[in-house]
This record gives C-alpha cells, structure tokens and sequence, in this order.
C-alpha cells in the first residue's frame, strides 16, 4: 500500500525506557523522541519502568521532542512522571502532557486473574 498524503496517516509512537535514566540515557531517549517527533502525530512516553535521577535535565532535554509535537495534531504525553517531574516540566515550559501514575496492586492481580 502506498500512502500519497500524510494527512491519510496517524502514527503514534509509544517508547517505554527502562532501569536509571542517567545524563547519557537521556539524551539517547531525547534523540529517539526527537527522530520519533518528525513523523508521529502522538508521542506517548512511559516512564514507570524509569528511575529518573535528574528530572531538570528530563525535563530540558524534552524541550526539543516537545516544540516538534505542539502543533494541534500532536502531542508529547508522559505516563508516569511523578511530582517532583511535573514541578521540573513547569520550571523548563512547553507543551508536553503529563500523567502522574502510582502502581496499584490490583490491577496487577487482575491480570493474572
């Protein structure tokens, strides 16, 4: 199938980083954001499975992903970022969504159910 018209495509894009975000880990997922960026409609970040160890830093580094995704038919949106990182994102600016999530250990075991 071949597509003629972007506007025919909505690509979303979701990356789940894992284990201790250091200085090189996020600047690796801010370049991966970034590639991402220029052609997803919708970038959705997952960091529950993430240690984030200098949320200023996250939070610069999504400057960049973020101006790409402003525009009404995108978006940047963070599952996971806890207090203290929805505080860094106010701090730096920007249009990126945030939803602060805390584990529940019911919807774990009505997995396994």
């Amino acid at each position: 199938m071949t597509i003629t018209n972007n506007d025919d495509l909505w690509l979303t894009a979701v990356l789940r980083p894992a284990g201790v975000l250091s200085a090189s880990a996020v600047e690796r997922l801010a370049e991966e954001m970034t590639s991402v960026a220029r052609t997803a409609n919708i970038v959705v970040v997952n960091l529950v499975a993430a240690q984030v160890t200098d949320v200023e830093a996250l939070a610069a580094a999504l400057k960049g992903p973020g101006s790409l995704l402003s525009a009404p038919d995108k978006c940047l949106l963070l599952v996971g970022a806890d207090e203290e990182l929805l505080a860094a994102l106010d701090r730096a600016g920007g249009e990126i969504a945030a939803i602060e999530t805390e584990p529940t250990p019911d919807a774990d075991l009505a997995l396994v159910a």
